[in-house]
């Protein structure tokens, strides 16, 4: 194990990943990092860690074995109305209150990971719809990983994934069974009245962001948790620069904007404390 893990594997492992993405592997963290590589090793035909590491030393490390990596180092851990109060809040407050007179709404979930929480929002407003309570939409999609982008695109889920916070009822409404000869175990479609509005792309939050326009509300849940200080401020400033007046960022439940914005103004709303960009804050022209 020291072996196939020293301090000089894992320092090359830790700088490369948060040089890439910004998320940040400490010595708490070590073998967390060592366990998802020995995950991926397979995948590279390397019968350990050790090998990979002897390849990358001799050859270089290409492109495509450098964003399996990458990938495997990000957290998509997800599901199914993940955190309710977080969705009370968009359906009972946002949505029906704060977005009452806008013709339209715009909502980007910034790490989407495999589409769970787009297709929650999505369902919320289609139940808000059928009760007359809402207005046409947009929602943006983007995540650092293609790999869970490709799933969330697709709008399928396994049996496992879609068990995991989805009301039975929803599940019936919304989903549709289907047969995926790779696949012994049954998949799940959402159907063409959830991903009718959706736009998914890949993404990654520390480089150039594309141009994809202003937004009424962001949800970023346990992104920046890993982020270092700066990487953290400059995220949040860039969020601010595409919020609408009045915007909000949906952090995740153990992450604040202390000591990295004064942008945003803390507000309570029941169980739930949100972050709402002040309206001196003006979006980019």
């Amino acid at each position: 194990m020291q072996e196939e893990f020293s301090d000089s594997i894992f320092k090359y492992f830790a700088n490369l990943i948060e040089k890439e993405t910004g998320i940040q592997y400490d010595e708490a963290n070590r073998y967390l990092l060592l366990s998802r590589l020995q995950n991926l090793i397979k995948f590279l035909n390397f019968p350990d860690v050790l090998s990979l590491w002897n390849d990358i030393q001799k050859n270089g490390l290409n492109q495509a074995a450098k964003l399996l990596i990458l990938d495997t180092a990000t957290n998509n851990e997800t599901s199914f109305f993940r955190d309710p109060k977080v969705f009370d809040f968009f359906k009972n407050h946002f949505v029906t209150n704060v977005m009452a007179q806008n013709p339209k709404i715009r909502i980007w979930c910034a790490a989407t990971s495999t589409g769970q929480e787009p297709y929650t929002i999505a369902m919320i407003m289609a139940e808000l719809k059928a009760q007359g309570l809402t207005k046409p939409y947009e929602l943006l999609g983007t995540d650092i990983s293609d790999r869970v982008l490709k799933q969330a695109a697709s709008g399928t889920f396994s049996q496992l994934e879609i068990q995991r916070g989805l009301p039975a009822n929803l599940m019936i409404k919304y989903f549709e069974q289907i047969v995926v000869e790779s696949s012994s175990m049954p998949i799940y479609k959402a159907k063409p009245e959830l991903s009718a509005f959706m736009t998914f792309k890949q993404m990654n939050l520390l480089h150039d962001w594309p141009n994809f326009g202003t937004f009424d509300i962001i949800f970023c849940r346990n992104v920046l948790i890993y982020q270092g200080k700066e990487n953290k401020k400059n995220i949040i400033a860039r969020f601010a620069n595409v919020l609408n007046p009045g915007g909000y960022l949906i952090l995740g439940g153990a992450e604040s904007l202390l000591q990295l914005s004064d942008d945003f103004d803390f507000e309570t709303h029941g169980n739930i404390c949100v972050h709402r960009l002040k309206a001196s804050v003006k979006p980019y022209s």
